[in-house]
């Protein structure tokens, strides 16, 4: 089996073609016609090619089982169950030869026809291990036979005299998460009514708050809990409305709660989750869900994890271990996915596996002009280095340049805007022979135009 056959065959078990059935039932295959299943309907109302999973999967079975065999995947259960009439004895052996990187279960034989039954739901790791062998000689076939010593032997090494693989040398070592410890110093819940704006996005998350903290308490005092409520959920909304801080205060609130058991918030995007050759995805994403379990995991621009016109992008690999991973620790991870909106609809769109699964959204709006001018005058207040040498002009200066530049990247160019008044005051006073405290305290009329002229509006 050549690599390219093996991404091929890959295509069958370990993306869930989630295009090709919504609800993740059984998809049913005839192999003895093949170009007329070349295009099947998916759920984008476009078509997605089967043509070489069909063809590969044939050049594999047709020798052992005959020309006339049909498959159908069970994605729910995670198995394939292969029907063929009886032309020769096949035995478990035979066919588990042909299909080395799943598990062949039983084969069951009638007057006429056997059935075979193949566990897919290891196919990711063995995949993982048989491209190992790739990577030591790109050009060679690969024989797939017995991946037991493989599994064993460290990746790359094919003698005692070769270099073994170290954990410098892993291809997860450029993982950059960012593991925050939450304040737990803070009334969480007061801070997240209390911040400018983001009225509608501040009620969803106290009512998600209100329900999980309900079914804490259901569980103390030994009641039942709704089954199947789920905690995921998916921010949408433009740069700068808040999404990473209501997520800590979310995450804090929890804890606070005891609805998590872990003080921690994972910040993370498809750097972290997606390899840079096959094989290594499954593995990264893995070891960023273990990093989040017992407390939240935050995917920001979650919508770069799937490029659909790209089948063989490996960020399909990263979705489905996701799911995977959401459905395996419902109790002890909460995933929240976030995004531009548009592009988390189309996102969603091209992965109804996650869409199913995050019933909770929760909408970022834009600040108001009021809201980002009072998101300054915030900002000042709580670091308290300087006072405005008058809170009028600045309020009406810069209402105007806000209705007049309509700037983009809401409390983002709240922030720069202060900074810019920091650095013109700095540039102002710095250089005086003798500055005065007030002169170190104070952003005048002056420092508040300076910055504005001087920040982008984009």
């Amino acid at each position: 089996m050549t690599f390219e056959e093996l991404k091929e065959y890959g295509q069958l078990f370990y993306r869930e073609n989630y295009k090709l059935d919504r609800n993740l039932e059984t998809k049913v295959f005839k192999i003895n016609n093949i170009k007329s299943y070349q295009r099947e309907p998916n759920d984008t109302g476009g078509t997605t090619d089967w043509t070489d999973n069909l063809i590969l999967l044939y050049n594999l079975l047709h020798k052992l089982l005959g020309s006339k065999f049909s498959f159908q995947l069970n994605f729910k259960k995670r198995t394939m169950s292969i029907y063929f009439a009886i032309k020769k004895p096949v035995t478990v052996a035979d066919l588990q030869k042909q299909l080395p990187l799943v598990d062949v279960v039983d084969i069951e034989t009638d007057e006429v026809s056997s059935i075979a039954t193949i566990d897919i739901s290891k196919f990711t790791t063995n995949y993982g291990h048989a491209t190992q062998l790739f990577e030591r000689d790109p050009y060679a076939d690969l024989n797939l036979s017995d991946l037991t010593n493989l599994k064993d032997a460290p990746a790359g090494a094919t003698d005692k005299s070769e270099k073994t693989t170290t954990d410098d040398d892993s291809p997860n070592n450029d993982l950059s998460l960012n593991v925050e410890t939450l304040d737990t110093n803070v009334d969480a819940l007061a801070e997240l009514k209390g911040l400018t704006g983001l009225e509608e996005a501040k009620q969803q998350i106290t009512d998600m708050v209100a329900i999980a903290k309900m079914n804490q308490l259901r569980k103390d005092h030994g009641l039942k809990t709704p089954e199947g409520i789920s905690n995921h959920m998916i921010f949408t909304g433009n740069p700068g409305t808040g999404k990473t801080t209501v997520a800590k205060l979310f995450a804090t609130i929890l804890y606070q709660n005891d609805i998590i058991t872990a003080n921690k918030l994972v910040l993370t995007d498809r750097s972290d989750l997606v390899g840079h050759y096959t094989g290594t995805t499954a593995d990264r994403t893995k070891k960023v869900i273990q990093a989040a379990l017992g407390g939240v995991l935050f995917i920001d621009e979650a919508y770069q994890l799937s490029h659909p016109d790209s089948p063989t992008d490996f960020g399909h690999e990263a979705i489905d271990q996701l799911i995977i991973g959401m459905e395996n620790h419902r109790e002890d991870l909460i995933v929240i996915l976030a995004g531009y909106t548009d592009q988390m609809e189309t996102f969603l769109n091209d992965n109804p596996g996650l869409r199913s699964r995050i019933p909770n959204r929760v909408h970022f709006e834009d600040y108001t002009t009021g809201e980002l001018t009072q998101i300054i005058l915030n900002m000042i207040n709580k670091e308290q280095i300087v006072t405005l040498e008058h809170d009028s002009y600045f309020t009406e200066v810069v209402t105007n340049f806000i209705n007049q530049n309509n700037p983009s990247g809401n409390a983002r160019w709240a922030r720069n805007i202060y900074q810019a008044m920091l650095q013109a005051q700095a540039r102002r006073v710095a250089f005086q022979p003798h500055p005065t405290k007030k002169d170190l305290q104070t952003i005048t009329n002056s420092d508040v135009d300076a910055a504005l002229m001087t920040t982008p509006t984009n």
